[in-house]
This record gives structure tokens, sequence and C-alpha cells, in this order.
């Protein structure tokens, strides 16, 4: 008996699932038979005229997603070369800023050896360390000393003219008092008229040449050079002839009315200098 109820059960398992096939095989067959008749091709096109409308809602909203995730793609992308362009330009005005500090190094260096060819004694080239930015104290600090044979008292140059002289030496270093300190003064002439007189610091950026003789000749405009002498039994300071020291710009009667006064703006922009000549002249 058990095994009898077994056999119907598995007889009636296999009516169970053959009955939905053939139901399927019969509609595939009937859809096949009549996929040429105007009932069907009239189903076809209402489901089509359904779906359309779908597909065009569905076309409308991907079109947008598209366009935006090309936007989103295309902006990573600007964005990526917008940081190689300012890294390539960085690198670019780097460069630049170099080759236009050796092209003024060269340049520098040329015309300090112009000037120490035109002088008949020994010269030391050296950089300008230190300052005083506010003016006040007329001393700068230069990168050379005794080891480079800087001596005190040693002239000091540019191209343009006289910076002053070597006031203290290190082994490494050398003080050097600009001509424009009031403790500075140097024996000079007026290069047109060969006007002699003596030019100190005062305070400020400037120059006086006192002890013109009234009868001398100098005006706004001449240039003034060192003279080549000794102030008094100073020899050690002696600055070569012909440097120049700077231009006439007001020219007065001096404190005593037998002589005259010229007011000198310097040749060397001193607040501005980098590299100098030291000459040794007491070589």
């Amino acid at each position: 008996m058990a095994t009898f109820g077994r056999a119907r059960r598995t007889s009636g398992g296999a009516a169970a699932f053959g009955r939905p096939l053939v139901v399927l095989l019969a509609v595939s067959l009937g859809l096949l038979l009549l996929r040429d008749t105007a009932v069907v091709r009239g189903a076809a096109a209402g489901a089509t005229d359904l779906l359309v409308p779908v597909e065009r809602v569905l076309g409308a909203i991907g079109a947008p997603v598209s366009h935006a995730w090309q936007a989103v793609t295309e902006i990573e992308t600007l964005r990526s070369d917008d940081a190689a362009l300012r890294a390539e330009n960085d690198r670019l005005t780097l460069e630049n800023v170099q080759l236009q500090e050796q092209a003024f190094s060269a340049r520098q260096a040329a015309q300090l050896a112009a000037a120490a060819k035109a002088l008949s004694f020994k010269t030391v080239s050296a950089p300008v360390i230190a300052r005083d930015p506010s003016g006040l104290l007329h001393i700068i600090i230069l990168g050379a000393g005794s080891k480079d044979g800087v001596l005190l008292d040693d002239v000091v140059i540019s191209d343009q003219g006289v910076v002053g002289r070597v006031s203290e030496v290190g082994a490494n270093y050398s003080k050097v008092l600009l001509v424009t300190d009031t403790g500075s003064s140097v024996s000079a002439l007026v290069q047109g008229s060969r006007a002699a007189g003596l030019v100190r610091g005062q305070f400020g950026d400037t120059l006086v040449m006192d002890w013109i003789l009234q009868t001398e000749d100098v005006k706004v405009g001449d240039i003034i050079i060192t003279a080549g002498l000794a102030i008094g039994d100073d020899v050690r300071s002696l600055y070569p002839k012909g440097l120049v020291l700077g231009k006439v710009v007001d020219v007065a009667k001096g404190d005593n009315g037998t002589y005259r006064r010229a007011i000198l703006v310097p040749a060397v922009d001193l607040r501005h200098l980098e590299n100098v000549l030291v000459v040794r002249t007491s070589s």
C-alpha cells in the first residue's frame, strides 16, 4: 500500500510538471502561426505605441546623465591639465629668475673686471654680505678678509666710482667705511677745471666738497674725481688718482668767505651694492 501511494504521487508530480510545458508550447506555436494576422500586428503596434513614450522619457533622462558624466570627466581632465600647466609655469618662472641672476652676475663681473684692468694696482673682488638697512651707519661688510689679501685702509670701489676704504679686517671679512661717512675725507679735483678741494661725508647720502677757492671754476653738473694726494701726514688711505667721487648738484659760499662749497651726489648707489673691488694701494 505504501508503495502504491508513492507511485501515485510520482505520477501526479510528472503530470503537474508537464502541463505548463504543454501549455507554453501551445501558446508559442499559436503565436508563431498567428504572427502575420491582423490581431497580432495590431497588438504589437499597440504595445509599441505604449513603449515609445517610455523610451523617450528614458532617453530624455539618460542624455543629461550622460552629459553630466561627460562634463565631470572633462572637468577632472581640465583640473589635471591645469595643475600640470601651473607646475610647468612655476618651473619656467624659477628657471627664468635663475637665468636673469646669472646674466646679471656675469654682467657685473665683467664690469668689475674692466674697472680692475684700468687700474695699475692689484685688486680683490668681494661680495657685500651685510649693510645697515636704515642708512644711519655708513658701513658695509665684505665677504673677503685677510685670507684673501685684504689689508687695512685698502680702497674699495665699484665700476662706477669710489665706495670707501677698509676700516677693519678679519680673516674672512672686512668692514668698509663708506665715503659718505662723516669720518671720511678725500682730496679731490673738479675734472674739467682741475679746481681742488676736500670731499667729506655728511649726514645723509650726499658728499660736500670744501675749500674750493672763490676764483676756481666749479658749477652744477661737474664731475669730481680723486686727486691722488695725501691729506696731511695720512698716506695709508691714499686714493688712486682719477676715481669718480660724484657729481655737483649745488654750489654755495663756504663758512669762510674766501672759499666755496659744492654739494655732490655720490657716483655709486651705496645702498644697492652687491659686489665691489678692493684696491691693494698698500702693496
